[in-house]
């Protein structure tokens, strides 16, 4: 397996299919085989192992990059070869379109807390808390099933004679000699589009809600959001601070080895989403915060972490 290699890149152009269904009523959470709820259409999917999987005929021509292994990627939902991973992978991406229409809220909402009454924050940093909890639920659930997609397909091109690979990844190249000829032909205007997508899946994990609980130690390279680090008492200025950005951010603390209280909020996987926290926090009041990196709960240089997340 190759499981380093870059994730998913969702280069889905935004026609109005793609928003009508953003603004469905999804429910990802549900264990239920109703997958799209909404004006568009409903697809049912009994969840029987001997039924042919099928994606709605809406969605077919949607244009994904899901990478399999250094030889294999696939570009639109057709080239899946196995039934299950399929599945598993438009389950995947349904959530992740439900985790970009939770980021979206969640940003609009810590916007209008900054201009809020004192009785509407306590409202909006309800929502905001409730929008968190969701995406922490969705991060948790996509990567692995993106994952477990992935290695389904390996399983299959691994065992593929050379022709079978030769012949697909001629097709690849078709296909997105096609994908260009249309993009030339509308002015650029699907690539231009495309490009606002992120390539690679963000994890925003949310720590727990008390600004006093310790930090779970995580796996791998995050960057945090240092919003203080103090020694003793906490100045009451300070705590004040710590206390507002609480009412919209889950803040964490811990002791380092020289004895400072460190004070935290968020948990990201790249160091683009980390610079776009800061700026918020900034804004938000903590004038003097920084990002810092960890590895397995281990705190390192940035300089460190980037090189180790190929972010250089």
């Amino acid at each position: 397996m190759h499981k380093n290699e870059p994730n998913i890149s969702l280069n889905t152009e935004y026609n109005p299919l793609i928003n009508a269904f953003l603004e469905s009523d999804f429910d990802c959470y549900s264990t239920k085989d109703t997958v799209i709820t909404g004006e568009i259409d409903t697809l049912k999917i009994e969840s029987t192992q001997n039924e042919k999987f099928s994606i709605p005929t809406y969605l077919l021509k949607i244009p994904i990059n899901f990478r399999i292994n250094s030889f294999i990627s696939y570009l639109n939902f057709n080239h899946f070869v196995k039934n299950e991973s399929k599945k598993v992978f438009f389950y995947a991406w349904l959530k992740e379109k439900e985790l970009q229409k939770f980021s979206i809220l969640t940003d609009s909402l810590r916007k209008s807390y900054a201009n809020a009454s004192y009785e509407q924050k306590d409202i909006i940093a309800s929502q905001i808390l409730k929008s968190e909890e969701k995406s922490i639920i969705l991060n948790e659930e996509i990567p692995a099933m993106y994952q477990k997609a992935r290695e389904e397909e390996d399983q299959y091109w691994q065992k593929a004679s050379k022709d079978q690979i030769s012949n697909f990844q001629q097709k690849i190249r078709l296909y997105n000699d096609s994908i260009a000829q249309i993009a030339e032909k509308k002015g650029d205007r699907i690539a231009s589009k495309a490009s606002e997508i992120p390539d690679t899946l963000t994890l925003y994990l949310p720590s727990p809600k008390t600004a006093e609980k310790k930090v779970a130690v995580i796996g791998g390279i995050f960057y945090k959001i240092q919003i203080g680090a103090y020694k003793g008492k906490i100045p009451e200025s300070a705590n004040k601070l710590i206390k507002k950005l609480s009412m919209i951010r889950n803040v964490d603390n811990y002791v380092d080895d020289k004895g400072l209280k460190i004070y935290t909020t968020g948990n990201l996987r790249l160091y683009t989403e980390a610079v776009k926290m800061l700026s918020q926090v900034k804004q938000e009041g903590i004038k003097n915060a920084v990002i810092n990196a960890y590895q397995n709960g281990k705190k390192i240089t940035v300089v460190e972490a980037k090189k180790l997340n190929k972010e250089l």
